[in-house]
């Protein structure tokens, strides 16, 4: 396996016009996707090299990992937005080499600085924004992400993820008989509403661990899978990110301050009332859907250190279900999920 790693990296170097024997390679973390990732080391210099698994598209809407990410990198590329580039693609091996852009995440940065927890993620809603009115101006719309979307069916399938992980394969003490049909009518409701909301194209996990941080510029990276989303998408990803607890009063606050300077968000709804409660319906799903999938990759995948983060996900579920007054759905909940328990309800 080492061999093969070691003869593509030396092709692709070779491919960019540098021909040596004489390079290390160290693995990197690859977190919860399905890519492996290894830094180069040559000359005193550096260069990542990203594999995809050959494994089959399609899973919760996703496309070809690889060939999408190549489309994708030019086009954010092309609307002024900072992303890694590209030096040599092996297609046959699912293989290229990107350019270093560091070890230093935003999530990173406010670990190391958690004084300027806020002032991060302002800087990163700021660049949502940025990233979304540039889109929009766009004269050509035929990315893949383009052409595939939130639909009713796979807001419901990451819905039943959740249901799945979370009680079914997860809650062995009470029977939960007949629950899923009464989940499914609320989460059709909800599913209903989500889908006629103004849809924008969205990277689908614009988080803390997704914003690369180099010589105080801020890149993106894992937008492969980006889609056609509710407009308020990335940024629940964003300010309900599972790694970054903000306060409800800074969520509050940052959510305003997006309004204020995102033009395209002010044209596409009627209101700010309408802008919040497309949020937090969207919070909602989402969050669902990532308690599901902590689970998931623990018991299937073996990942064990997503686990700490099923708790804080699970405090921005009860919070939303609050603010939308959903406490009947709450209450459904609660007897197998103490910790969406409301208040002193039964």
């Amino acid at each position: 396996m080492m061999f093969d790693i070691e003869l593509l990296a030396y092709r692709l170097l070779k491919e960019c016009g540098i021909e040596t024997y004489d390079f290390q390679i160290e693995p990197l973390f690859g977190d919860a996707s399905g890519r492996q990732y290894f830094r180069i080391k040559f000359e005193k210099r550096s260069l990542i090299m990203m594999k995809v698994a050959d494994v089959k598209p399609g899973e919760f809407g996703r496309g070809d990992s690889f060939d999408d990410f190549v489309v994708l990198d030019k086009m954010l590329e092309d609307v002024g937005l900072n992303v890694p580039k590209i030096l040599a693609i092996n297609h046959e091996n699912k293989v290229m080499l990107l350019e270093d852009l560091g070890d230093v995440t935003m999530f990173e940065m406010i670990k190391s600085e958690p004084s300027e927890e806020f002032s991060h993620v302002k800087s990163a809603v700021e660049l949502l924004a940025k990233m979304q009115m540039s889109l929009d101006g766009r004269t050509s719309f035929n990315t893949p992400a383009d052409k595939r979307q939130f639909s009713k069916k796979l807001f419901m399938e990451e819905f039943y993820h959740f249901y799945e992980y979370m009680i079914e394969k997860r809650v062995y003490h009470k029977s939960f008989s007949g629950l899923w049909k009464k989940l499914e009518k609320d989460f059709r409701k909800i599913t209903t509403e989500l889908s006629k909301l103004p849809y924008v194209l969205s990277h689908r996990d614009f988080q803390s661990k997704n914003i690369m941080i180099k010589d105080g510029e801020h890149y993106l990276i894992d937008f492969q899978d980006a889609l056609m989303a509710p407009a308020v998408y990335d940024l629940v990803a964003l300010l309900r990110d599972s790694y970054i607890i903000l306060k409800e009063s800074e969520i509050d606050l940052l959510l305003a301050h997006f309004w204020s300077i995102n033009s395209l968000t002010r044209d596409l709804f009627a209101d700010y009332e309408s802008f919040e409660r497309a949020f937090h319906l969207q919070a909602l799903q989402r969050k669902m859907k990532d308690c599901g999938r902590f689970i998931f990759l623990h018991q299937v995948k073996g990942k064990e250190w997503f686990l700490p983060y099923v708790v804080p996900t699970l405090g921005h579920v009860r919070n939303t279900l609050i603010k939308l007054d959903m406490e009947k759905l709450a209450d459904r909940l609660a007897p197998f999920i103490e910790e969406l328990k409301i208040g002193g309800r039964k």
